[in-house]
C-alpha cells in the first residue's frame, strides 16, 4: 500500500474511500489538520462500473 503525506501539514494520510471496482484507495484524510484529498477516479474502473450498471438496468 502506498503511504502519502498531507500537502498541508506533512502528516501521514489515512484512506477515506476505496474504489468500488478494484479496491484501491481513491481518497485520503488527514487526522492532523482535517484535510480531505480530491477523489482520484480510475477511468477504466469507471467504465467497468458504468457497463455493469447498464447491464443490470437492462436486465431488470
Amino acid at each position: 500500500m502506498r503511504i502519502d503525506s498531507c500537502r498541508k501539514c506533512g502528516a501521514e494520510l489515512e484512506i477515506e474511500k476505496k474504489c468500488n471496482v478494484c479496491g484501491d484507495a481513491i481518497q485520503f484524510f488527514c487526522h492532523n489538520c482535517g484535510n480531505v484529498t480530491d477523489e482520484q477516479i480510475h477511468s477504466v474502473c469507471y467504465l467497468v462500473d458504468m457497463n455493469h450498471n447498464l447491464l443490470r438496468s437492462s436486465v431488470a
